[in-house]
């Protein structure tokens, strides 16, 4: 089996409400969508969420990417040798994962529809039938902020996430009468998206931990390791790297650093779902655990992101994958069961790929993007 066709089209969203962090506020999802086909009439779908404010790669860097360099790389390539496939797309374009893991993604995909299983067999079998979600709240009035964690624990939902990171005393507020709110026994983590120096992220968390924190996220700027590494030694509160990890040379670099307790595996980071199970199998190795964060996919990404985490035993913590229910609508057909969130659980696509359909009138497209 060979691949003989790849296409993109480029896929704007808009979220339910604008979804800020302290980078700063995102309107819309603008994604591109890649299918790749075989000689036997089998495709194969992926997405790339590069996210501006948080990733450096831009849409149309994927688009672009994908359409004139890493599609023609693979062409004509077995689509179940991934490793080889990989290396072509490194050699051809070094960077842009996002983009690389669009293509990684369709691939299995369009594996596990030619034989016939969900992703997770591919990717070592199931080891849990439903992922533990944590709601992600983002930054917003303290009013707003409260409302919603309240809202969802309601719902469900045993881990509550914030993005914190602007202003160290807000933040501090904020989490204290959150957790007033929620009581004691839902998890609250906190997400600083890089937005405090060494000094400020050790007496701001120095100042949470009374309120029960699971993890602080991203405290420093993501090259500065030496300064997560002494942020993770001051303080009581588990330290997660998460803008610090794009790679599986990023994971070597922490963990030999010890610059964090936890590293979020986000699929589209490094590539794909090949080369993020890499940097699992190096967090067992290491006695790292792990969550699987989320780049608020579409749901073909949501879902790469459940099959990952169904299939890697170091994941320890509540995982992020909310993305399809904070956009306007769906690429992928309503009725797929992972979007229905039950005691703040989902349940791990079983059909073949992903588990997910896509609607008619971006098969259209992309076909005609040939």
């Amino acid at each position: 089996m060979k691949i003989t066709e790849f296409s993109c089209i480029r896929v704007n969203i808009p979220y339910l409400k604008p979804f800020t962090i302290s980078g700063g506020a995102n309107m819309q999802g603008e994604h591109v969508i890649v299918a790749l086909e075989t000689d036997e009439g089998v495709v194969g779908y992926g997405e790339s969420a590069p996210m501006v404010t948080y990733s450096g790669e831009t849409q149309s860097d994927s688009y672009h990417a994908i359409a004139e360099y890493l599609g023609k790389a693979i062409a004509g390539l077995n689509p179940f040798d991934l490793e080889k496939i990989h290396y072509q797309m490194d050699k051809a374009l070094p960077e842009h994962n996002f983009a690389k893991a669009a293509i990684d993604l369709a691939l299995y995909d369009l594996m596990g529809k030619k034989l016939k299983l969900p992703a997770y067999q591919l990717l070592g079998g199931k080891f849990r039938d439903r992922i533990d979600i944590a709601w992600v709240v983002g930054m917003g009035s303290l009013e707003e902020m409260i409302e919603e964690a309240v809202r969802f624990t309601e719902q469900g939902f045993r881990t509550i996430k914030l993005k914190i990171g602007n202003q160290p005393r807000e933040d501090i507020q904020m989490v204290r009468e959150v957790r007033q709110a929620v009581g004691p026994d839902v998890k609250i983590r906190v997400d600083a998206n890089q937005g405090y120096d060494v000094s400020t992220a050790v007496r701001t968390i120095r100042q949470l931990e009374p309120f029960d924190i699971e993890m602080v996220e991203q405290p420093v700027k993501k090259w500065d390791i030496s300064g997560m590494a002494e942020v993770t030694r001051s303080v009581d509160v588990p330290i997660e790297a998460d803008e610090s990890l794009f790679n599986l040379q990023d994971a070597v670099n922490i963990i030999k650093h010890r610059a964090a307790d936890i590293l979020n595996i986000k699929v589209l980071k490094p590539g794909g779902l090949l080369p993020s199970k890499k940097i699992a199998a190096l967090c067992e190795a290491e006695g790292i655990t792990c969550l699987v964060g989320s780049m608020v996919e579409f749901g073909i990404g949501n879902a790469a992101g459940l099959h990952f985490a169904a299939s890697t035993p170091s994941v320890k913590h509540a995982c992020e994958m909310v993305g399809p229910s904070l956009f306007a609508y769906d690429i992928v057909e309503e009725d797929y069961s992972y979007k229905a969130f039950q005691g703040g659980q989902i349940a791990v696509p079983n059909q073949p790929g992903m588990g997910v359909t896509l609607k008619e009138e971006y098969v259209q497209q992309l076909q005609a993007a040939k």
